[in-house]
């Protein structure tokens, strides 16, 4: 039994590491997501397109968002965001000044923001400009200082000085306009290290959305997206042939479009975090009860009904378990080909250390639970010499677990928070109940066994009525048991393993002492 379970704990930690290759080889990890989205962003070529706005360059940064941007020289003398009849007046780029004027243009009219972050890729800690259309029909374009994932910590900037700000809008896009002093950083910025050399080549991260400010943002890549900009490069390239904002209703029936794909992929989020919560959060606990309080049962006469609850509740919180952890990499992403951008749905979350936490213990959750099933089922007989050491890697293996899967909950809730917009109160009241609920249960149910009854450290005594109507069945039948087969069959009345077969309702015992503990 003992090699069993060495072969078993060797074959865990095999492919826990196997898990973590492929995460890594197939660009789940930080790493891997950094490189693709590096090569994604080099350019064959230093020059950048002329803008058709007047600004010394345009880029197409995200599929949906497009920047045009001038460093040094006057900022846009309209109409709106253009430089008019006068683009010229743009010049090249002054590397020496600290102005840099710039237009956002997408087309949903929710908002659009640019930031400067610590890492590409990474929402926060950033510099940000955000800018949307206020409910009179005004312009609310400011620096904003982002520390965190959540619209709390998404707060102005007042030591950055964003100026000469407009915004035009219609049917089917927004463009936003300002002109931001990049000498100046942010209480985040400064505390981030974040600095912007328009000399150099730098990542930007960019967000779009049908949304209002501070809801939850597009997880489309042409709507969320990193971007390598020299904002001193010389203008001259040739036009990126890029989508530019149009009037035309097919525009407006995209947006349309994308939205209903996001709340598609919202709802199999949904669907993700309630199988993973009820399996692990309803049903394990309750599987564990089951069988560390099987005195609870006795008051039945059922022999073994407590395992065949266990095993019941165990089986069907593994399979939505398993279906939880599927989703993420079958549904998260559309299932229309046109809007599928051939990656997985990391592509549409930020990489950043509570997402790759979330992943991994995941994965180490569903190779525990694997190995779990296999100590299960290579389960040695009741009366094997060393079951004891069995009985304890399945104790707390499965009690481990269960912790470990509350913990992950908690995260998965944290990014729930940041992708859903909401404030995730329905999670976090579930969790408090079940959590409060589970704690209260078995502590009470730990207070009202009965001394050695059903517990873990020590067989429950028998109840001498059940053994006696079994044994004397037995006796009177053709084919007399044998003394070990009596010994087995009041061990089975006791409730102290399961039966081979099923369970059968049995004479009502006299009622146990229910003695409290102190």
């Amino acid at each position: 039994m003992q090699t069993r379970i060495h072969i078993c704990i060797a074959t865990f930690w095999i492919v826990l590491a196997a898990a973590r290759s492929v995460d890594a080889a197939c660009g789940f990890g930080a790493a891997g997501r950094r490189q693709l989205l590096q090569a994604a962003t080099a350019e064959s070529s230093s020059n950048c397109s002329r803008s058709w706005l007047g600004y010394q360059c345009t880029k197409l940064v995200c599929g949906r968002i497009r920047m045009h941007w001038s460093l040094g020289g006057p900022a846009p003398s309209g109409p709106g965001c253009s430089y008019g009849a006068n683009w010229n007046t743009s010049g090249l780029p002054d590397a020496a000044s600290p102005l840099l004027h710039i237009a956002l243009q997408t087309d949903v009219g929710g908002y659009v923001a640019a930031s400067w972050p610590r890492t590409a890729g990474i929402m926060a800690p950033a510099d940000g400009v955000i800018g949307f259309a206020t409910a009179d029909g005004g312009a609310d374009i400011r620096a904003y200082g982002i520390s965190g994932w959540t619209p709390d910590t998404v707060q102005p900037e007042p030591a950055v000085s964003v100026t000469s700000a407009g915004l035009e809008a219609n049917a089917s896009s927004l463009t936003i306009c300002f002109t931001r002093n990049i000498s100046q950083a942010g209480n985040v910025g400064k505390a981030a290290g974040i600095s912007i050399d328009p000399t150099a080549p730098q990542y930007m991260n960019f967000v779009a959305s049908s949304a209002p400010f501070k809801e939850r943002h597009l997880l489309r890549q042409d709507y969320k997206c990193a971007a390598r900009v020299e904002l001193a490069a010389p203008p001259g390239a040739a036009a990126d042939g890029g989508w530019r904002p149009t009037n035309t209703s097919a525009a407006a029936a995209a947006a349309a479009q994308d939205e209903a794909v996001e709340t598609e992929r919202l709802g199999y989020m949904r669907l993700h975090g309630a199988l993973q919560f009820t399996g692990w959060m309803v049903l394990v606990p309750t599987g564990i009860l089951a069988a560390r309080h099987r005195w609870a049962f006795s008051s039945l006469a059922l022999a073994g009904l407590w395992f065949q609850v266990h095993r019941a509740v165990q089986m069907l919180a593994a399979v939505l378990i398993v279906t939880g952890f599927v989703l993420p990499w079958t549904s998260f992403d559309s299932t229309d080909a046109h809007e599928a951008q051939g990656t997985g749905h990391d592509d549409y979350i930020a990489d950043d250390p509570l997402l790759e936490s979330h992943e991994r213990l995941a994965i180490t959750l569903i190779s525990g639970l694997g190995l779990h099933v296999v100590l299960a089922v290579l389960r040695p007989s009741p009366d094997a010499p060393r079951r004891w050491i069995w009985n304890l890697v399945h104790w707390w293996t499965g009690r481990l677990l269960a912790l470990l899967a509350g913990v992950n909950i908690c995260i998965g809730i944290s990014l729930w928070r940041r992708v859903g917009g909401g404030s995730g109160s329905e999670w976090v009241a579930a969790l408090v109940v079940f959590t409060v609920l589970w704690v209260g249960l078995a502590a009470w149910l730990e207070w009202r066994a009965p001394a050695g009854l059903g517990r873990d450290s020590a067989p429950p005594p028998v109840d001498s009525s059940i053994a006696a109507s079994l044994t004397s069945g037995l006796a009177s039948s053709s084919n007399p048991s044998s003394s070990g087969t009596e010994v087995s069959m009041t061990r089975l009345a006791a409730g102290s393993f399961a039966p081979t077969v099923g369970y059968s309702k049995l004479p009502e015992p006299a009622a146990p002492s229910h003695a409290h503990r102190s």
